[in-house]
């Protein structure tokens, strides 16, 4: 009898090949489970609801100490609970928005001390705040773009203008106007000029101190500094993979991570290869993220540090009662380069991270990230785990083999079922429940004849679960 023993999972979630060649390690579905720095499959941690909040705010950013939302002046809104404050939003000196309804932040900071803000009205207005007592807080220079790409660099506030990128003045973010003195001054940098394909300008993200400006098809970086007569500068063009969605950028392990029409992307990658080919971050996972997304789909990005993780969600386009988070796990020194594919059973209208925590807003509902490892249920509802694992050919292709039986070192307890038909994976076995360690048991019997087979784990329960290791027993039939 043969052995094949398989305990080394740090690859994940990856279709660049084929169930029936890619090598064991490469799993066809990590569904709400994800790769540990122990090279092992662990269920994803649940998300337990912390607050719901009052009803009338958007928003979730994290600022001052608090978790903000924000609503309509004349609204009136405090929140109960001491870990959120609600914040007025006043357009016109004593009046809200009069064309539309508040109903998105897309972009939220801290900028000496006071919140800055760009929200969108359902009539696709939007418009950007700056909450420092004054009266209005809506920023009326006329040059501010009031667009949803945004960010702060360098004591400036940065936005995407069309074929521009426009700054404020130095330590002041609701001056875009003033030009005197001149190293201090506000203006713009010409991203379009710089393009060799669209001139539009629409997201920004930094990376290792520059600004980057991201085009539907291409990137640019900018050197900046305090001093725009000095330190301004075009640093380099790469085209061929650029950006749309404003709020993916995301800095990870060194690195800027982000999400465009064909899967995710990194700026090192890139800007060193000057193109992305099949071996960037996001290739694993590119057909699963291509069927998915499209110009409507309205992600957001967030480095999750309890788990050192990427996290980029967005409502998912066949239900939107639920939503889909591509993570992707990391470790340099355990050698741990991994995708997941989570799925939540509510629509995400916010990710933030406030105090080291990962926190997500559905409605009025907030739910926080477990770092326990004891939590496996999203506000007290389960969630189905998944791992499923390509065809096993235990180094014989094509050979009949009679797979005997197995052994599992589980953690907690898993339903364990064999696909036995490369032609039609449709074809499964009935499962069989896994529960510890069955090595000083005796072996699990399973009694299948054919090729190959792909184990696939499933649990449905509330408890913890780890895959740690599995053998499989098999005789070659010739």
């Amino acid at each position: 009898m043969n052995t094949i023993h398989f305990k080394d999972f740090k690859v994940g979630l990856d279709h660049r090949k084929s169930s029936t060649v890619a090598e064991p390690d490469r799993l066809r579905e990590l569904k709400n489970a994800f790769i540990t720095t122990g090279n092992v499959i662990r269920k994803r941690p649940g998300m337990p609801k912390i607050a719901t909040l009052e009803s009338g705010t958007v928003g979730l950013i994290s600022g001052n100490g608090y978790l903000n939302t924000f609503f309509e002046y004349g609204g009136g809104i405090t929140h109960a609970d001491t870990r959120f404050l609600a914040n007025e939003l006043e357009h016109a000196l004593g009046a809200a928005y009069a064309s539309g309804d508040l109903y998105k932040v897309h972009y939220g900071t801290t900028f000496l001390g006071y919140l800055y803000i760009a929200a969108e009205y359902d009539d696709s207005s939007v418009f950007h705040y700056y909450l420092d007592g004054s009266n209005p807080n809506r920023i009326t220079d006329a040059n501010c773009p009031n667009t949803t790409a945004v960010s702060k660099q360098e004591s400036r506030i940065w936005a995407v203008d069309g074929d521009v990128v426009r700054y404020s003045v130095l330590n002041d973010p609701t001056d875009w106007t003033t030009v005197v003195p001149a190293a201090e001054d506000a203006g713009l940098i010409g991203t379009g000029l710089k393009s060799q394909g669209s001139a539009d300008a629409l997201a920004l993200g930094q990376y290792d101190g520059r600004l980057a400006v991201f085009m539907i098809d291409g990137m640019q970086l900018w050197t900046i500094g305090t001093d725009v007569l000095t330190d301004l500068a075009f640093y380099k063009y790469v085209g061929g993979v650029g950006c749309k969605y404003a709020q993916t950028p995301t800095v990870f392990a060194g690195d800027v991570i982000f999400l465009n029409r064909t899967g995710f992307r990194s700026i090192t990658t890139q800007s060193y290869a000057d193109n992305l080919a099949d071996v960037d971050v996001g290739s694993p996972i590119d057909k699963l993220v291509r069927a998915e997304i499209g110009d409507a789909t309205d992600p957001r990005a967030k480095y999750f540090m309890g788990k050192n993780q990427f996290w980029c969600a967005y409502t998912l386009p066949s239900d939107p009662t639920k939503t889909r988070a591509w993570v992707y796990s990391y470790s340099k020194s355990a050698k741990v380069a991994a995708w997941s594919k989570y799925e939540i059973d509510f629509p995400l209208n916010d990710m933030e991270v406030h105090e080291g925590y990962l926190h997500v807003r559905s409605g009025d509902d907030v739910y926080r990230v477990d770092e326990t490892d004891t939590v496996f249920t999203d506000g007290g509802n389960t969630f189905d785990m998944e791992a499923s694992f390509p065809f096993i050919d235990c180094k014989t292709p094509g050979i009949d083999k009679y797979f005997a039986s197995m052994d599992f070192t589980i953690k907690g307890t898993v339903d364990v079922a064999f696909r036995y038909d490369p032609n039609d994976e449709t074809k499964i076995t009935n499962s069989i429940t896994i529960t510890g360690d069955t090595r000083p048991l005796q072996r699990i019997p399973i009694e299948i004849t054919g090729p190959a087979i792909a184990p696939v784990f499933t649990s449905t329960s509330d408890a913890e679960v780890q895959i740690d290791a599995f053998d499989i027993h098999y005789e070659n039939l010739g």
